[in-house]
């Protein structure tokens, strides 16, 4: 099962009185599994990747898990103990499709995550419109899942754009214009670590690993503002 654990960590903890008490490293959570994920991959629980969000004051690990139970158990024994987490929010991702994007391109992008609310009768139709869609200049898709996070809140998709303008302009055009849509939540992705190596990561995600179909993203005119990306 594949899951992305949200891991809280706040910028500021407070005193009783509710005045500060110190400010919280960002990269507290980052830098300990940096430090140590190696020693914790097992057959039950594999670290794959991991995002940070810095305005949402958490960190998120891509985790394929044989089951929940063993999930639970990972983050209770390693991750629980530490000082300064408030708290997990643990995502199923169903219908997992990853993308083959332009590996030279990757590096040239900014990462971001849009969350869809989505009208139940029209997911599978918004699911499949969004898996067609080829890499363009400016807008790539990198996966697809069914999280199902809340009653308004069903899909996920990540995204890298070359701009946060870009990504607006094609969110607004392109995605909130789908039959079915009710709102879409973009977020920013502060910065990823990919935490196996490249055939440990295709084991785990070659069987979600699909090419995209042969609707194209249009890109803009590179004479206009990145503000001014082109519609679908």
């Amino acid at each position: 099962m594949f899951t992305l654990v949200r891991i809280h960590v706040p910028s500021v903890v407070l005193d009783a009185d509710g005045s500060i008490a110190r400010h919280v490293n960002p990269d507290y959570v980052w830098d300990y599994v940096i430090k140590n994920h190696k020693t914790w991959h097992s057959k039950e629980i594999k670290l794959l990747y991991m995002t940070q969000r810095h305005m949402q004051e958490d960190t998120s690990l891509i985790i394929d898990a044989e089951c929940l139970d063993a999930l639970v158990d990972f983050l209770v024994k390693h991750i629980a103990p530490l000082k300064y987490v408030r708290g997990f929010w643990i995502l199923n991702m169903a219908k997992m499709r990853f993308f083959q994007i332009p590996a030279e391109r990757s590096g040239e992008f900014s990462r971001y995550t849009v969350t869809l609310d989505v009208l139940p009768e029209y997911m599978n139709s918004v699911y499949e419109e969004i898996s067609m869609l080829k890499p363009g200049r400016d807008i790539m898709v990198n996966y697809i899942a069914h999280t199902f996070q809340s009653f308004t809140a069903s899909t996920m998709v990540s995204v890298l754009a070359v701009s946060r303008n870009h990504m607006e302009k094609w969110v607004e055009d392109c995605i909130k214009s789908l039959d079915g849509i009710m709102e879409a939540e973009i977020t920013h992705i502060s910065k990823t670590k990919r935490l196996v190596s490249h055939e440990e990561w295709l084991e785990s995600v070659g069987a979600y690993l699909v090419a995209p179909g042969g609707k194209n993203i249009v890109d803009i005119d590179p004479m206009y503002d990145d503000s001014m990306i082109a519609g679908c």
